[in-house]
């Protein structure tokens, strides 16, 4: 009897947990970008736009918010994406673009490269406002903080020291 009870309970656990998943659905993105020191106090930022959204929503459009204004000067955004202020010398602290049709949009757990532009200072992590849809007029916004892309050379250092370390255990268990 007891074993049922708790069969029981832990089922019903277990549904309101898988039911309460879509629950906790949120729109998310992840603003990374590269850095490069151009010299003469220029920088260029390369950024990846990737929608970690968990409710299916697609990434339509994001703002890049600066805590001054800036020399910016932009180049050409993916193909059928446009913006305000990427063409040219940016004067005013944001940077917006935005998809030119819901087939441009970036669907959940995709990503989307190639929005790059030069500043006249190193910005570094820079806040933004990222907006989604899921194409049926409803609409969300999230907002965070850009992050720089992992160095490949910390990477490939993870990877090997990982790999070091498995080694040596299984070497380990076989001198047992």
């Amino acid at each position: 009897m007891k074993r049922k009870m708790l069969l029981t309970a832990v089922f019903a656990v277990s549904m309101f947990l898988l039911s309460s998943v879509g629950a906790f659905a949120v729109s998310s993105a992840d603003i990374i970008y590269l850095e490069t020191d151009l010299g003469a106090g220029l920088w260029q930022y390369d950024y990846t736009f990737y929608n970690t959204s968990t409710a299916g929503e697609y990434l339509y459009s994001v703002f890049l918010d600066f805590d001054h204004t800036a020399g910016v000067t932009g180049a050409p955004l993916p193909t059928n994406w446009a913006g305000i202020v990427w063409e040219g010398i940016n004067t005013t602290p944001t940077l917006d673009t935005f998809s030119l049709s819901n087939a441009s949009d970036i669907a959940a757990n995709g990503n989307l490269g190639g929005f790059s532009f030069t500043v006249d200072y190193q910005a570094g992590s820079i806040p933004y406002t990222a907006y989604f849809s899921d194409h049926d007029r409803v609409f969300d916004m999230t907002t965070g903080t850009t992050a720089v892309a992992p160095e490949p050379i910390s990477s490939i250092l993870f990877l090997s020291g990982g790999a070091a370390m498995a080694i040596r255990r299984r070497f380990m268990k076989k001198t047992k």
